[in-house]
């Protein structure tokens, strides 16, 4: 098997050559090449290692090699040193070490086309009412009475047509069903002060004091992202999550799960259009309840369906749900430091997801794996897992060093998505629908002062503006209609 071309792109279906085997016996120079099926990786993958043992470099070289054969990726970076992707390598030693091994030149290195989400990029963004209530409640780490609440006031921003599309829309409609309790009530039935009164807290928790962190108001407003722009193709799609609280960029990853699922069509198992890599892939499922834990399975199961893939990257695998686990036909496998009980547990699990190899202690060897060594075992293109091997990890071709911050200003600059999501919109929604209604009670109440009431917060609309409210108030219906969109209704069939 030829070695991928270092420039051209690749076959969608060209296998992807993950690095060259160091066990024993392997026989010549040819044989020892190890690789992985690209139409296999939508039965989904794991890289796992302790910090330091090179899984974000094997994730990096394995986003490259789907680029190269044009199939879309998103990548989650917690901690910002994978901006180097839109870089060419050539300057790390280490890597430039291994070149020969793989019979390559500096003419190797290159940059890759990505786009730059989050902190470092353009703003990722949804609306509460396409996350709706149960990942909401999620967000929020609600318990049953407060997230039945939050449901009740879903529901009646539904009824009185309070769109939902940012975080300020979200504290006004607490507020006015705080002010308007004991007349809700009648209508929605009882609404606990207590309750209430800790959504409201839990709301506050979740704006940071430091300006350095990102609180969930920053993940609500409008452009919400589209999936026709994530679906781009030959796109490496780099969301920068260093500056999310944990569980802002958990919450994040099960909506966009959500949405992906609900949306994409069937493709079946042979065609792959999309790999997600989730980086701290144990943050997903931290608090995560009982109920929610087996509807993502579920959505893990099944999304394969529409083409999706996803690589789970983590230290721990016990840090992933078992069942979740079971599902991950592929294996990267960095070494793992085996001192506690707990860790001890964790090599001896990590060694049984594997299928044998006669000539490899996986336990033992889990423990011996230098610095970019993995034990690797793909599917083969019947699904069935290849034993494993003990594998010098091929070298990127990207820079391993981030962008600097000039460079990543260029980047957004010069990025095809710039103009649709650089600049938020802030239409009339539920803020404003609200203060309208609280001026209006106040005219009535005052009749005297209305026309001046009237003269100072009225503004005449040119017909752009006219047409642009009349079409926000339309799709404030529609929109309305599907607030019980989320990760639940997506598997319950709420969602059509």
């Amino acid at each position: 098997m030829p070695l991928p071309s270092a420039h051209n792109t690749e076959s969608p279906t060209t296998p992807i050559v993950i690095g060259r085997s160091a066990s024993p016996g392997a026989g010549d120079a040819q044989s020892t090449l190890v690789t992985l099926l690209p139409q296999m990786l939508n039965r989904h993958s794991l890289i796992c290692g302790a910090t330091g043992t090179g899984k974000t470099v094997t994730l990096r070289y394995l986003v490259e090699q789907l680029n190269r054969r044009n199939i879309t990726t998103l990548v989650t970076d917690l901690k910002g040193d994978l901006s180097g992707l839109a870089a060419p390598g050539g300057a790390n030693k280490k890597v430039a070490e291994r070149l020969p091994l793989f019979a390559l030149d500096t003419q190797y290195f290159t940059a890759f086309p990505v786009t730059l989400w989050g902190r470092s990029g353009l703003p990722l963004r949804t609306t509460p009412s396409e996350m709706g209530p149960e990942l909401l409640g999620r967000l929020l780490q609600l318990n049953d009475n407060q997230q039945g609440l939050l449901q009740m006031i879903f529901r009646m921003a539904d009824r009185q047509g309070l769109l939902l599309l940012d975080w300020k829309d979200l504290t006004a409609l607490l507020d006015h069903v705080d002010q308007n309790r004991k007349h809700l009530t009648l209508e929605y039935g009882n609404i606990s002060p207590a309750s209430l009164g800790a959504i409201k807290r839990k709301l506050l928790a979740l704006e940071p004091l430091s300006p350095d962190i990102k609180g969930a108001a920053s993940l609500f407003g409008e452009p919400a992202l589209a999936l026709d722009d994530l679906m781009q193709e030959g796109r490496i799609h780099l969301l920068d999550a260093s500056d999310m609280q944990p569980a802002v960029y958990g919450t994040l990853l099960l909506w966009l799960l959500a949405e992906l699922y609900e949306t994409l069509p069937e493709t079946g198992d042979s065609q792959l259009r999309l790999v997600l890599f989730f980086d701290e892939a144990h943050l997903l499922f931290d608090d995560l309840p009982k109920s929610q834990c087996d509807e993502v399975e579920q959505i893990v199961k099944l999304i394969r369906s529409k083409g999706v893939g996803i690589v789970f990257v983590t230290q721990n695998p016990l840090d992933i749900p078992e069942d979740i686990l079971a599902q991950l036909g592929n294996r990267i496998q960095h070494a793992l430091r085996a001192y506690t009980p707990n860790e001890q547990r964790a090599v001896k699990a990590a060694a049984r997801s594997f299928r044998a190899n006669p000539a490899i202690d996986t336990a033992t060897v889990i423990g011996e794996l230098a610095v970019g060594e993995a034990l690797v075992s793909g599917l083969d293109a019947d699904g069935v897992p290849q034993p494993v091997a003990r594998t010098i990890i091929h070298p990127p071709a990207s820079r391993l060093a981030p962008l600097t911050d000039t460079e990543k200003k260029t980047q957004r600059k010069n990025d095809p998505l710039r103009s649709t999501y650089a600049r938020k919109l802030d239409r009339e929604s539920a803020y404003e629908q609200l203060q309208q209604r609280r001026e209006q009670l106040e005219a009535q109440k005052d009749p005297i002062s209305k026309p001046a009431a009237k003269k100072n917060v009225v503004k005449k609309q040119s017909p752009l503006e006219k047409s642009v409210n009349r079409m926000a108030s339309s799709f404030g219906r529609q929109i309305g209609r599907e607030l019980m969109r989320g990760l639940m209704g997506a598997l319950s069939g709420r969602r059509r």
